[in-house]
């Protein structure tokens, strides 16, 4: 008889009331900082984006302007596409979510972290920019899904909630991000726990013109070391244990190994031309403005 594995740790509540109410706090503030001058680019910038430069096509998703659609495109294919232009790719926003069960672990979890940065950077997409598409690699139907308009920011927390712990490798991003155009700043939330991984899909995305920001919520594992004892590491996804003796030795080679993997991470992200982005995750209960003020901060750059 097979054994079943064991089930993946729980994640608090995503997104309980206290959260909610945080967030639309911050988009509100976020909305007075930049002014009725940015409104009003920002409507101009609607204007030309229908006469701008014309840079290729996407599949129509719902929601999208019908005059865009390419009538010509459709008959010859026989599916819907729309017309997409240079300005239109400056006023939408890309995520890309790291989903892996290696996120479960750390306090706080590190992929409730990343939940609540999506829904953070995504509600600021949703209210100053044009369009929003969340890129979730081996995620199923869920994969890639678009979001426009402040209006549809209870869908885009309902669907960062319901999204599944499961892992795939950073290349597995690129066709998902070029299938509908590279839209605006493409944001990646992860651990970069194998900056190798990443190089390609960076250079990949970068070759393409697109501007990219990793995000990568801090937690305390990732530079503090226990202290002399016993160590138990646990397998997030198989479910095994194993009690480790820490000593002096050891947590000075963890240690070495934890600034090791900092200085890659930030070599990768310096020579493929990218900003790296280490946002201090809050505890799970802590909904303080300060706490989240500054990825309000970093999106307004």
């Amino acid at each position: 008889m097979r054994r079943r594995p064991p089930p993946l740790p729980v994640l608090p509540e995503r997104f309980p009331p206290p959260f909610r109410a945080l967030l639309h706090e911050l988009l509100a503030r976020g909305a007075r900082a930049r002014g009725g001058r940015d409104d009003r680019q920002r409507a101009r910038r609607a204007v030309l984006s229908h006469s701008g430069t014309f840079v290729g096509h996407r599949p129509y998703v719902p929601g999208d302007d019908p005059r865009r659609i390419d009538w010509a495109a459709c008959a010859r294919t026989g599916e819907l596409f729309v017309k997409q232009f240079e300005e239109e790719q400056r006023r939408t926003a890309t995520l890309v979510l790291d989903l892996s069960p290696r996120l479960l672990v750390g306090e706080p979890p590190r992929a409730l972290a990343v939940r609540r940065l999506a829904a953070v950077v995504g509600g600021l997409a949703l209210r100053h920019l044009d369009g929003l598409t969340v890129v979730a690699p081996a995620a199923g139907a869920a994969a890639v899904v678009r979001f426009a308009g402040a209006g549809m920011l209870d869908a885009l927390l309902r669907h960062l909630d319901d999204l599944p712990v499961v892992a795939a490798p950073p290349a597995a991003a690129i066709p998902l991000v070029l299938a509908r155009g590279l839209s605006g700043r493409l944001h990646w939330l992860s651990d970069f726990a194998e900056p190798e991984a990443f190089e390609l899909p960076l250079a990949a995305l970068r070759r393409r013109g697109a501007a990219i920001t990793g995000w990568l919520p801090a937690i305390t594992e990732d530079h503090d070391v226990p202290r002399p004892g016993y160590l138990t590491l646990r397998d997030p996804a198989g479910g095994g244990e194993l009690a480790v003796g820490l000593d002096a030795a050891l947590a000075a080679a963890m240690r070495h190994q934890l600034a090791l993997l900092r200085r890659r991470q930030e070599r990768l992200f310096a020579q493929s031309g990218c900003t790296l982005v280490r946002w201090p995750a809050p505890a799970a209960g802590d909904f303080t403005l300060d706490a989240f003020r500054e990825i309000v901060a970093w999106c307004a750059r």
